[in-house]
């Protein structure tokens, strides 16, 4: 019993375990950086037999949708607080209207935020970021669903359940951890791709090649709107510094319903989907389908 549980406790520990002191917006942000880890590392897995698979599976089944959707929400306002423009718009109100009337008005109207100098831009960075991030997941996807289709019925009939045991690369490195601990104004991922917020970042930080789509030009669906407005707000609350300060506040913004929902149905569909599954063909689609191209539509949906 004792061997059975390890792994189980271990990987609890990567996920829960994080610094009493940390900061709210990172500290929601590792559990989203986790799973886009994951996300890498499915997509050049190796696929050997149907241990392989069972162990995808256990990756994917590893991560809480009300953590991935918290952490996602930071990982948009960060995103959102590389714009030079949103940054000093919100610097330049705050100025004028004194920080602390600022950030009272930030708590009691969730559309403020959006109201300010280059807050076209920051939204534009988050629509690129959704995209590239479902971009991924859907190509990782595509290819456990190629794999199911064509894969040799030497081990796609395999009853074997077993699971292989989670590598080093399940967590995250110090180098990770390094670049995650971004403040405002802090990359440019409208210029580069490969920086914090850019199409290409997570497949940067794994050291991995990517193919994600080029930036172009996105509009909000207005029923998601509500999710921009919250990493806008937390946005400007990273630039003024004032997040760690603000934790009840912050911790209101990061609580986003639609995205939570829409993962935890993808969650709920992929163990429906393993329930009825006959064989390890059955569960690569499975995986594909409801472990990765699904959960990725759950980010790009703000965006048309």
């Amino acid at each position: 019993m004792r061997r059975t549980l390890a792994p189980v406790f271990a990987s609890c520990a990567l996920l829960l375990a994080a610094p009493a002191h940390a900061e709210p917006t990172h500290q929601a942000l590792e559990a989203y950086a986790l799973y886009q880890n994951d996300v890498s590392v499915l997509a050049a897995l190796e696929v050997e037999n149907a241990r392989t698979i069972n162990g995808a599976l256990a990756r994917v089944g590893r991560h809480d949708p009300e953590r991935v959707s918290r952490g996602w929400i930071a990982y948009g306002a960060l995103t959102a607080a590389q714009s030079p423009d949103f940054a000093a718009g919100i610097e330049r109100r705050a100025r004028a209207a004194g920080r602390e009337d600022f950030i009272r008005t930030l708590q009691r109207d969730i559309t403020y935020a959006r109201g300010q100098a280059g807050s076209g831009r920051a939204i534009q960075l988050i629509l690129n970021a959704a995209n590239a991030d479902s971009a991924r997941a859907a190509a990782a996807g595509a290819r456990y669903n190629h794999i199911a289709r064509t894969s040799n019925a030497a081990w796609i009939t395999s009853s074997d359940r077993r699971t292989e045991r989670l590598r080093a690369d399940a967590r995250l490195t110090p180098a990770m951890m390094e670049r995650l601990s971004i403040g405002a104004r802090d990359a440019n991922p409208a210029r580069n791709a490969d920086e914090f917020g850019g199409r290409r970042f997570w497949d940067s930080l794994t050291g991995r090649e990517g193919n994600t789509p080029r930036a172009r030009s996105w509009r909000e669906q207005r029923e998601y709107t509500d999710v921009t407005n919250r990493m806008l707000t937390l946005a400007a609350l990273v630039v003024l510094d004032a997040a760690g300060d603000q934790r009840a506040h912050t911790a209101a913004l990061l609580d986003e319903p639609l995205t939570e929902q829409c993962l935890t149905m993808e969650r709920l569909q992929l163990r429906q989907c393993l329930s009825v599954s006959v064989d390890a063909s059955e569960r690569t689609y499975c995986l594909g389908r409801h472990g990765l191209t699904g959960p990725g539509a759950c980010f790009s949906a703000m965006a048309r």
